[in-house]
């Protein structure tokens, strides 16, 4: 893309289709401003050379609040400098006044796509049309550029776990910060990583069904059976048995089926059928 199209004047009566439709390609910075507007002359080189770093990822738009006063009402817009960001048709972020540089460009980052963001929706395009080594690598090179991309981390780590590369999965997994967005992926997949080494370490499935027949009131083995249910993705069962533990000691091994059950939460969708079913008859075995 040429660098004077990244920057553009918004005609008068086409912001919906220039601003609002276009959105949906990619995000488009919209600085409200006017002639008289001293703030306006500070502010508009500073969005102009931070929306060009981001190398066409996305655009900046430039409405003179004189020519569209419909529009500026429209969105709120009483004083300027005013600037919003539009992504999917709507708006992402914004702020008011001329801002320092420093300030700008961070508000713009938490909206804008990065590179790695940018690779890492490479990747994902890739991946549905089947072509997975090329996925995998576009995910490994938005690592390079950011080493905690949680959506990186995420397809990388459910990648290596269908591999069967279980302690790598692990690793990524791991390395995603509680406040990101794939955050409860990441936890749901680490709790299946966790029922499947758990099982493999008793014998599996059959092993253990063997074991509750011969005493149903070994706690171990109902505690390993719903481990290795749970590894099989038969979570259903796997949550009657942790419940029965849990309505027989409370405290067996530290609260281990009661967290055991929210690691299931965490896999299966928290605000499931299944899982709401069984989070108010853990709620009526506790409370």
């Amino acid at each position: 893309m040429a660098d004077n199209q990244v920057v553009f004047d918004i005609a008068p009566g086409q912001f919906e289709q220039q601003v609002v439709a276009a959105s949906s390609r990619r995000p488009i910075v919209v600085d409200f401003w006017a002639e008289w507007c001293v703030p306006c002359r500070t502010l508009g080189p500073i969005l102009e050379r931070i929306v060009r770093s981001y190398q066409g990822r996305a655009l900046l738009a430039k409405l003179n609040v004189d020519q569209d006063q419909q529009t500026a009402v429209r969105y709120g817009v009483h004083s300027i400098p005013a600037v919003m960001v539009f992504r999917d048709g709507r708006v992402a972020g914004e702020f008011i006044g001329a801002l320092p540089e420093p300030e700008v460009a961070r508000i713009l980052a938490a909206v804008l796509p990065s590179r790695a963001d940018e690779l890492v929706s490479e990747g994902d395009r890739l991946l549905e049309q089947g072509r997975i080594e090329e996925a995998g690598s576009r995910y490994r090179q938005a690592l390079e550029q950011d080493a905690d991309h949680a959506g990186a981390l995420l397809r990388l780590g459910t990648d290596a776990l269908e591999d069967g590369r279980s302690e790598e999965a692990r690793k990524l997994l791991s390395r995603i910060e509680e406040n990101a967005p794939e955050h409860d992926d990441a936890q749901g997949l680490l709790a299946r990583i966790e029922f499947v080494e758990g099982c493999t370490a008793t014998g599996g499935l059959a092993a253990c069904e063997q074991r509750l027949a011969e005493n149903a009131d070994d706690l171990d083995a109902r505690y390993d059976l719903a481990c290795c249910l749970a590894a099989e993705e038969n979570y259903d069962r796997a949550l009657e048995e942790f419940l029965k533990i849990v309505e027989t000691d409370k405290n067996y091994r530290d609260q281990a089926a009661r967290n055991a059950m929210v690691r299931i939460f965490s896999l299966i969708g928290p605000r499931t059928e299944l899982a709401d079913s069984y989070r108010r008859k853990l709620a009526r075995v506790l409370y």
